[in-house]
């Protein structure tokens, strides 16, 4: 293990091993299927599409299909891996051990004019569900390793050189995803709120978005797969918070928890302006080894730099405090602890933190009168208790009393 790794995770390889020996570890624990070579794959898409991001502008693109015909005994992966949340971590992330991914190189501008594999692509983006794909690949395609990983987005299947995709069943499109991706002159943002607001999810998003279908026409790009995800749950947080924001704030300070694959949230919301908070701890024993507190923030309003710290989790996280807030007509802010244990042996996305969190969010909360009740409650059963007690979101609060003080004092 490097003093890179918590930085690095597995995608940026400042170690200079490729590829990342922990990750390659993760895979020797997944099961794996027999070994198939094939030239021609015909099978069913959850749906689902990868869009790299190395060589931007230039990256590759393509559909992903399962090797297995949908008759099988064994299901393909959900599109939403949402749906899979309360699964072992083994069967999550083996989720894709099936799906092959078709890659070809295209320039992020040409989504609005797509040749015939990325006109594939975008009408696989389109579809609710199971969609049937062909692609022909350059080169012949080995199937039955176990999947790599882009830790921060999901694992990925075996990958091969498209030369010909196409659909041969018909893709179910959403009324609203019809209309919406038909309009050309709506803004990216504003067709991802329209979207949601029709109850269209974040996996569906995330593949228009990434397909370059939304936005107004001259300036569509194709996305690669790991922003979109963190641009829709960011888009999707900011609008949340123009509705949440001149809400009446919550009265008291209340602490939520939830734990799933030995992530360990905890959850204090306070009353007063919005303020946004998130630590997070890699512990002894876990995928990247035993770190320093991670940690980023923000106040007033959303924030427009990136959370480069907590990255992806921030903003999936930050998503559901807001539904959370608006679902009760309230306002207020928010500090999140998350300690990852051993058990988290593999990444499989930051879906899950998303998921965890609104777990966490439904749970009947511990009412406390002050924020220093709130964290002595918790700070006990946190990797670093010191650390959430001395954090930014606490000592605001501390200092934000001293000045009142002050005032008070003065006049």
């Amino acid at each position: 293990m490097f003093p890179e790794c918590i930085e690095c995770r597995g995608v940026r390889g400042m170690c200079g091993i490729d590829p990342c020996p922990l990750l390659a570890e993760v895979r020797r624990q997944l099961p794996t299927m027999p070994s198939i070579r094939i030239e021609v794959l015909s099978g069913p898409s959850p749906p689902s599409l990868f869009v790299g991001r190395f060589g931007y502008p230039k990256v590759t693109a393509g559909p992903m299909a399962s090797a297995l015909s949908s008759s099988e005994d064994e299901p393909i992966a959900p599109a939403d891996p949402a749906e899979m949340f309360g699964q072992p971590l083994e069967v999550v992330a083996g989720r894709h051990v099936n799906l092959v991914r078709g890659r070809h190189e295209v320039g992020v501008k040409d989504a609005s004019r797509p040749d015939r594999i990325l006109q594939t692509t975008q009408e696989l983006a389109l579809a609710a569900r199971n969609v049937d794909v062909e692609m022909e690949f350059t080169n012949p395609v080995y199937i039955g390793s176990p999947p790599n990983f882009d830790s921060l987005s999901r694992p990925l299947g075996p990958t091969g050189e498209v030369r010909k995709a196409e659909l041969t069943s018909h893709p179910v499109v959403p009324r609203k995803v019809d209309s919406v991706a038909e309009e050309t002159d709506l803004l990216a943002s504003v067709a991802i709120g329209e979207l949601s607001s029709d109850g269209i999810g974040e996996a569906h998003l995330t593949r228009l978005l990434s397909a370059g279908i939304l936005g107004v026409e001259e300036r569509r790009r194709m996305v690669p797969t790991r922003w979109a995800i963190t641009a829709t749950d960011d888009m999707l947080g900011k609008q949340a918070w123009e509705r949440v924001r001149d809400l009446p704030t919550i009265d008291k300070v209340e602490v939520y928890e939830a734990t799933y694959l030995d992530n360990r949230f905890k959850v204090i919301l306070t009353p007063g302006a919005w303020a946004f908070h998130m630590l997070e701890c890699w512990m002894q024993g876990s995928l990247w080894g035993e770190s320093e507190i991670l940690g980023d923030h923000e106040e007033g309003k959303p924030r427009t730099s990136y959370a480069s710290r907590v990255t992806g989790a921030y903003y999936s996280a930050r998503l559901a405090v807001f539904e959370h807030l608006e679902a009760r007509g309230r306002s207020g802010a928010a500090l999140i602890w998350r300690d990852i244990g051993s058990g988290y042996w593999a990444p499989v996305g930051v879906w899950l933190i998303r998921e965890t969190m609104r777990e966490a969010m439904k749970q009947t909360p511990k009412v406390f009168d002050t924020l220093a009740e709130a964290v002595d409650h918790i700070a006990p059963n946190v990797a670093k208790p010191d650390d959430l007690r001395n954090c930014w979101f606490v000592t605001r609060t501390r200092q934000t009393r001293i000045d009142e003080w002050r005032i008070d004092e003065l006049s």
